[in-house]
């Protein structure tokens, strides 16, 4: 229709017949109202054309760029979930604003830890408002009744101390006994292995975060392309289940985990179509979640003092993660450019910005080290938009 009303040369019947061809189906396909349009000079058709086709082109984009909803005046929230309150802190950028849709980073504190564990840290919220991202970080459950204990976030395995196959988690004749109050009232824990709460018997962690993302997009100013999840330590054990829970995996961009890995057997992610990019960093110097070498496979344990936790290694979870997104993968990863100290590398050819899933270590112990991992995991969740209709 476009090349039909730019050219100046069609005359009255031409451009009728044209516009016939390509108008498609609507009010305007009605051969009255094209009789009175080829009455006009064709300059004043075209113009008229022009109005209409720029209303249809551009009005679809001025609906979904508007938003003009509130900010929460509190910025501790509380969302109810059957009979129990669970809780998340937002921090809008300076650019916010209320009238376009804004990229949104949820933040999964680790163990012990609470909403503000990465919001009061000065330089991650000064980096995301030059980004113009929206902060959330929701609160796990622990510190309060049944448990009164550390707040954690459960995953596969870390309340039942089994994996879904059935598999222990810890070697339990090394590993204390962390069974949470609610996991010995509930028989939750089928061995001493938990170390999580068990407070889901009315609603999971994943169905907190459901909840939670769908208030964001429909009661704040979200951009639903671009939702990202982090989560760090204990946090970053639970966005592996998260990213690939059909209900979530289909919203989010990409997800990071910081020092945190999913444990033994769990490598199934999900459809290829479903899941989100995703980044992976560990310390090498680990030993709560060792990461194990490069390329190594196998399970790795826990070699501190105290416990004897199995995990998967980070290779194998990228590998898995690249595998279940659709590339072909080698036994061997690829490097890929980075910013230092940062060694990284993927199982899918191509740049930072493109493979599905990246493998990224530094030289450091179970630590978050922000000033690295923040800019790094804020420029991969940036470069990836929701791939819509995937």
């Amino acid at each position: 229709m476009i090349g039909c009303m730019n050219n100046p040369w069609l005359s009255s019947k031409t451009l009728s017949a044209c516009c016939r061809d390509q108008r498609g189906s609507g009010w305007w396909n009605n051969d009255r109202f094209l009789m009175r349009l080829i009455r006009l000079k064709p300059p004043l058709v075209r113009q008229w054309c022009h109005l209409v086709l720029v209303g249809f082109l551009l009005g679809p984009m001025i609906t979904a760029a508007s938003c003009d909803r509130p900010v929460f005046k509190n910025p501790l929230q509380v969302l109810q979930i059957g009979s129990i309150e669970r809780h998340f802190r937002i921090v809008y950028p300076t650019n916010y604003s209320a009238n376009a849709h804004n990229p949104l980073v949820i933040l999964l504190h680790g163990w012990g830890g609470n909403e503000d564990a990465f919001l009061d840290q000065d330089d991650l919220r000064r980096t995301a408002d030059a980004r113009g991202v929206v902060l959330v970080a929701p609160r796990g459950l622990g510190s309060g009744a049944p448990d009164f204990g550390n707040n954690s976030w459960t995953f596969s395995g870390s309340d039942t101390g089994v994996t879904e196959a059935g598999m222990p988690i810890c070697d339990a004749a090394l590993t204390p006994d962390y069974r949470y109050p609610s996991c010995k009232a509930s028989k939750i824990a089928v061995t001493t292995c938990a170390w999580t709460h068990c407070q889901g018997q009315s609603h999971t962690d994943i169905d907190f975060l459901v909840e939670l993302f769908a208030l964001l997009e429909t009661q704040q100013c979200i951009d639903p392309d671009r939702m990202y999840l982090m989560g760090g330590s204990n946090g970053g054990n639970l966005v592996w289940d998260v990213a690939r829970a059909p209900r979530l995996s289909n919203k989010l961009a990409a997800i990071a985990s910081w020092i945190g890995l999913p444990h033994q057997s769990y490598l199934a992610p999900g459809k290829a179509s479903a899941l989100p990019a995703a980044l992976l960093i560990t310390g090498t110097k680990d030993t709560t979640d060792p990461p194990g070498a490069w390329d190594d496979f196998n399970v790795t344990t826990t070699s501190n003092q105290t416990d004897r936790y199995y995990y998967e290694s980070a290779s194998a979870t990228i590998r898995a993660w690249s595998a279940a997104s659709g590339c072909p993968v080698g036994a061997v990863a690829t490097p890929v450019a980075a910013p230092p100290p940062f060694d990284c590398r993927a199982y899918c050819p191509g740049e930072r910005q493109d493979v599905p899933a990246l493998d990224c270590r530094l030289e450091m112990g179970h630590e978050y080290r922000e000033d690295d991992a923040w800019p790094l995991t804020l420029d991969f969740f940036l470069s990836r938009r929701h791939a819509r209709g995937s």
